[in-house]
């Protein structure tokens, strides 16, 4: 999937080049009126439109909201994006639901913390990002901090169980599969503070095509024909 231009919004193509806006000559993409971008300074531009599109989202379904973030140019199959879509998914449905006037504040929070967690943390680590972006939703609409009490735990436990789910079905990855793990256990803890979430009848996977991992038959999301 090409990214779009930070400049014009137009598709890009890699090429070599200077990046317009931070300088750099590395991963260069250009557009076809010329625009050059960096790989960092474009992964940054879909960072903000993940930002934006949940921010002047009105649905109350945090699957709905992911499936339209990963369709933003850029979204690739496998990327570390998906640390910042899946909570920014809760977040958006969440303020929906419960009228939260702290909309806005709460998917920049969640976007300056998703994008501390590393690419290809749940192989490197132990500890997927999809995971992470569970327990920093918690987090932020708890309004915890490393001094809380009770909601310490729920937003630890959270990631838990997100990471507990996952290594159930088992490996390798797939930020799609785990991502909808990851929506599942933050629309049950929701719940636990009051807020019920529009959800669909069922979840399946439509994009399996493009992984190359993909484990079939052992995910729960997965349909042959879809």
């Amino acid at each position: 999937m090409a990214y779009l231009c930070g400049v014009c919004g137009k598709p890009t193509a890699p090429s070599e080049g200077v990046c317009v806006r931070c300088g750099s000559v590395k991963d260069i993409h250009v557009c076809e009126d010329g625009h050059e971008m960096c790989q960092s300074c474009l992964d940054d531009d879909v960072m903000n439109r993940i930002v934006l599109f949940c921010e002047t989202s009105d649905s109350k379904d945090p699957y709905e909201i992911f499936d339209s973030l990963v369709d933003i140019p850029g979204m690739r199959m496998h990327d570390f994006k998906h640390h910042v879509a899946v909570g920014a998914s809760l977040i958006a449905a969440y303020c929906n639901v419960m009228h939260d006037d702290r909309k806005s504040d709460l998917l920049q929070k969640m976007s300056e913390r998703g994008r501390k967690v590393p690419p290809g943390s749940c192989g490197l680590m132990g500890n997927c990002g999809a995971a992470v972006s569970v327990g920093t939703f918690v987090s932020l609409i708890t309004g915890t901090t490393p001094y809380s009490d009770k909601t310490w735990a729920e937003a630890n436990r959270a990631t838990a169980e997100s990471l507990l789910k996952m290594a159930e079905i088992g490996g390798s990855r797939c930020c799609k599969r785990n991502s909808y793990i990851a929506l599942g256990v933050g629309d049950e803890y929701a719940s636990r503070f009051g807020c019920e979430l529009d959800l669909p009848e069922e979840v399946i996977c439509k994009r399996h095509d493009g992984n190359r991992e993909c484990i079939k038959e052992r995910c729960p999301y997965y349909a042959e024909t879809s």
